[in-house]
């Protein structure tokens, strides 16, 4: 009794102070999920000191080579490449105009601080998990101020069984990055749509997250937006000021992504990659409704699945439908079941295979959506299930476990997939993708992988001396040549200029005939030096979308500290008061 006494004195005096207790309230709150984002890959990446992956052609491989690739970029002082150089041993990649790096700096910044590839790998997953855990928490408490209603959704959205199984089994870090953003594209959908119309930069934002961190990934976003204002039809009419935020959003949200989509569509006007001529993967990518319902039963993250937690909700909903009273959580339960489905081949998707949907490749990644859906149903409890805290608690608690649960399954699966630190330290170069999307049709990488890495005279005669490359800049000196064409040894991306040579020294050309390689033609004596330059496009883009966040930021600014009364502005005023 005496202790209970004291207990109780300790704590009223120690939270007696709101300040105080809300300070120990976000302290304690980013304690568990660092502990949690730690727990939750432990199995995977720390235990034993190994890491559970596919080596080889994998994803993990790609995307760790692309980190590479930053990495020695930012050792020789690029900060943001166009061509990453580390893939194919210095042939070099163009992934970087097709896959932003934008979220591979804080891993580069790991590498350069002297981390291992293995040892960044698990800091970084580390960081992901955390980031994911936050902003989910803080978007959600945006929408619904209540701490455990809060914590619930952080808990189900960042450990539910398809993100987990992007991380863990694909290791998907552009995917896996894509998760940080969309809770706060979520939020500025549900603003536009059913909310504070004015709010819509958090759509912005968000939007702009997912597509410099996963480029399919906002093809599923517009899709969910697209159902959203068709379910919001009736109050779009009423309101038709509702459009107009969603126009404001997309306008800046493309402005400040310029960046991003302008080069690539440049480099796709001047050369034929491997990803404009594939065909389309969707009826095949699909999966069977009752393989999904197996895998989600069985807590398995080593398919594409929904989880357990989810397909149980999505029965509950289907069977309690008319007893939700709020109107915006039954339109995102019956969105994110049928996205559930969509994804399988419940779905005719072979009728999509030649529309702008064959991008998506696989229909289960619409399983992101269904996921953080019901995840915001499963928090805000519209049946009642979790009223009390213990109950919340408790949910939280099952969340965590089924997450361990599945990694440990992953891991013991398949045993061999465990490797040790110093095993998945060595690089493979030549993994660049199972679809070898961004090389120019027609490049065999495996001759590639057989070639020498020095130049080589296809026609004519030369003699070619003090052959060097230091990242995408090479060079050679020449002399006696007569109408000598030499391949180098990098692809022909548009944008490797020769500008800077000396002597008789053509233009870069591609060489189709082998490899599509960097070809110049040189007569006489003199040095050649090829080199890639940023193109027009690239830097008009990248400023635009630069100058598009200054203003962004520029108006933010002045809107908190009513700087300016934007009412007075003709044109504005009728705007501001149809808010």
């Amino acid at each position: 009794m005496y202790q209970r006494k004291v207990f109780n004195f300790m704590q009223l005096t120690l939270f007696k102070n709101q300040k105080t207790k809300k300070i120990a309230v976000i302290v304690f709150t980013i304690i568990l999920f660092a502990l949690v984002s730690l727990l939750a890959i432990y199995q995977t990446e720390i235990y034993q000191g190994k890491i559970w992956s596919y080596l080889g052609t994998s994803d993990n491989r790609f995307h760790m080579m692309r980190i590479e690739g930053l990495y020695h970029s930012l050792q020789r002082h690029q900060f943001f490449p166009f061509i990453n150089m580390s893939f194919m041993n210095g042939f070099g990649y163009i992934v970087n105009i097709f896959y932003s790096d934008f979220l591979l700096y804080p891993a580069a910044f790991l590498r350069l601080l002297g981390f291992t590839s293995a040892q960044t790998i698990v800091i970084y997953f580390w960081l992901l998990n955390f980031l994911t855990f936050g902003v989910a928490f803080l978007c959600y408490y945006k929408v619904s101020p209540k701490y455990l209603n809060s914590l619930v959704f952080s808990f189900v959205y960042t450990l539910s069984t398809y993100r987990l199984h992007d991380m863990l089994f694909r290791q998907d870090i552009g995917e896996v990055g894509a998760f940080i953003f969309l809770p706060i594209a979520v939020l500025g959908i549900y603003e536009i749509f059913y909310g504070e119309r004015k709010h819509w930069l958090y759509l912005v934002f968000g939007m702009t997250g997912i597509i410099y961190s996963h480029a399919i990934s906002p093809i599923l976003v517009a899709v969910f937006i697209v159902i959203v204002a068709l379910a919001q039809f009736k109050t779009l009419k009423s309101e038709p000021q509702r459009l107009l935020s969603l126009l404001w959003a997309t306008l800046c949200s493309g402005l400040l992504s310029l960046a991003y989509f302008i080069p690539m569509m440049e480099q796709v006007r001047h050369t034929k990659f491997v990803l404009t001529q594939t065909s389309s993967l969707l009826p095949k990518g699909a999966t069977d409704m009752a393989d999904m319902v197996a895998w989600s039963l069985n807590n398995n993250i080593g398919q594409p699945n929904i989880g357990l937690l989810m397909i149980i909700t999505a029965f509950v909903l289907i069977i309690s439908f008319t007893k939700i009273k709020n109107p915006i959580l039954k339109q995102f339960s019956v969105i994110g079941i049928l996205l559930l489905l969509g994804g399988t081949k419940v779905m005719p998707w072979v009728i999509f295979n030649n529309t702008p949907f064959k991008m998506i490749q696989y229909p289960w990644r619409f399983d992101m959506i269904a996921t953080i859906l019901l995840a915001i149903v499963i928090a805000a409890d519209p049946l009642n299930f979790f009223t009390s805290k213990y109950a919340k608690v408790g949910l939280m608690t099952l969340v965590f476990l089924f997450a361990m649960s599945s990694s440990y399954r992953l891991v013991n699966g398949a045993p061999l997939q465990r490797n040790t630190y110093a095993e998945y330290n060595e690089q493979e170069p030549f993994s660049i993708g199972a679809g070898q999307e961004y090389l120019p049709v027609g490049t065999n990488l495996a001759k590639l992988q057989r070639a020498s890495h020095k130049p080589k005279i296809m026609a004519g005669k030369a003699q070619v001396t003090n052959f060097k490359q230091y990242g995408t800049r090479l060079s050679f000196d020449f002399k006696h040549a007569k109408n000598a064409k030499v391949d180098l040894p990098i692809i022909a991306y548009y944008g490797f200029e020769s500008t800077q040579s000396r002597g008789k020294v053509s233009k870069v050309v591609m060489d189709q005939k082998n490899n599509n390689l960097a070809q110049v033609t040189i007569n006489g004596s003199g040095k050649v030096t090829v080199d890639y330059f940023e193109t027009m496009a690239q830097k008009v883009s990248r400023r635009m979308s630069f100058l598009t966040l200054l203003a962004i930021i520029a108006i933010v600014f002045i809107n908190k500290l009513h700087l300016v009364d934007f009412d007075k502005i003709e044109g504005l005023r009728n705007i501001n008061r149809s808010k």
